[in-house]
């Protein structure tokens, strides 16, 4: 135990949990580290979000590579695919990191900024 005592019986914690230091890295660790359907959550997201910038990707450059293709209906599925783009980049990471992890790891701007590109 990582307690000490002072002459009038007050108890001086090191950590929230009154525990010792390598309990209480192992509680941190046990709580941040992901579980096996977390990493089930974590390989679906990945795939979706490779396949996601693949095939968007894939759409723009087909639309810009073929000149038969420029109407606006294809123009209107550019622009769809290059907002699913943005949304794949700016929502998914962070999204998925935060419903693991149940914690902020990229300060205070990122942690206005994200929510605010996300609902615009």
């Amino acid at each position: 135990m990582d307690v000490s005592e002072n002459h009038d019986n007050t108890t001086n914690c090191t950590n929230i949990y009154c525990t010792s230091n390598e309990e209480y890295e192992d509680r941190m660790w046990n709580y941040v580290f992901p579980k096996f359907w977390d990493w089930v959550l974590i390989a679906s997201h990945s795939i979706i979000f490779v396949v996601g910038l693949g095939g968007n990707a894939l759409v723009c450059i087909a639309v810009y590579r073929n000149h038969t293709m420029r109407t606006v209906t294809n123009y209107f599925i550019v622009n769809l695919a290059v907002a699913d783009f943005l949304v794949i980049l700016l929502c998914l990471p962070f999204t998925v990191l935060w419903d693991i992890t149940e914690t902020w790891f990229f300060g205070l701007t990122l942690c206005k900024a994200v929510p605010y590109l996300q609902v615009r």
